[in-house]
């Protein structure tokens, strides 16, 4: 199997960079940022950076107010823990008709799984974060539902994985070794099982005082 990285675009990268700024509190909530002075410290154009820009205030981590300008968002955990009942309940569906459908095996899957142990054995947690979305992007897309892939897109998981992995201390092996079960789920050709397994994946790891498990926003 492969152990590549998925290829990311260079605004991606302006993304990735902007969320560990954050995470790490180099930027502080309320701190403006300003494309100009982003591209000439990555050493890019400002079109990379507006991009990123854009992506991060769809996702709440940046706001951007007439004669104010682009500011860091006061980021809590509820904005973290919002979207899990959500991601729960379509990973969930994803899940069932997966088994439905009665996958056996899937490389792509398998390789994702091999990149994450490696990467979180290696301490590299934004390599972790991009390795778990790309794995549950695959869910969706085996999934075979126009209208899951676009609900699950709009979540901005990417980010909010980058954000959890970076801003908590989530155990980034234990992390990775968490989607074997979903993987046997999703090949065990039991629809209810597999639903169950991919619903409760996002409630492993941070606890709530209210309710359910926080979610496992890392993957």
């Amino acid at each position: 199997m492969s152990s590549r990285l998925p290829r990311i675009t260079l605004a991606d990268q302006v993304r990735d960079h902007i969320v560990m700024e954050i995470a790490q509190g180099r930027l502080a909530p309320g701190a403006p940022v300003r494309e100009l002075e982003i591209a000439e410290r990555l050493g890019t154009s400002q079109t990379p950076v507006r991009e990123a820009f854009r992506k991060l205030a769809a996702v709440g981590l940046l706001e951007t107010r007439i004669h104010v300008g682009t500011r860091v968002r006061d980021l809590t955990e509820k904005d973290l823990t919002d979207a899990v009942p959500v991601r729960a309940a379509l990973e969930g569906i994803a899940g069932r008709l997966i088994a439905e459908g009665g996958l056996t095996a899937d490389d792509e899957l398998l390789d994702q799984m091999e990149q994450m142990e490696s990467v979180a054995r290696g301490g590299n947690r934004i390599a972790l974060a991009t390795a778990c979305t790309a794995f549950h992007r695959r869910i969706i897309t085996l999934a075979g539902n126009d209208s899951l892939s676009r609900a699950w897109e709009s979540l901005g998981i990417e980010v909010m994985t980058l954000m959890a992995l970076a801003h908590t201390e989530i155990d980034a092996v234990q992390a990775a070794l968490s989607h074997l079960p979903v993987y046997a789920a999703l090949t065990s050709g039991d629809p209810v099982l597999a639903e169950r397994e991919l619903s409760a994946h996002q409630f492993a790891f941070v606890p709530s005082s209210e309710g359910p498990p926080v979610a496992d926003v890392a993957g």
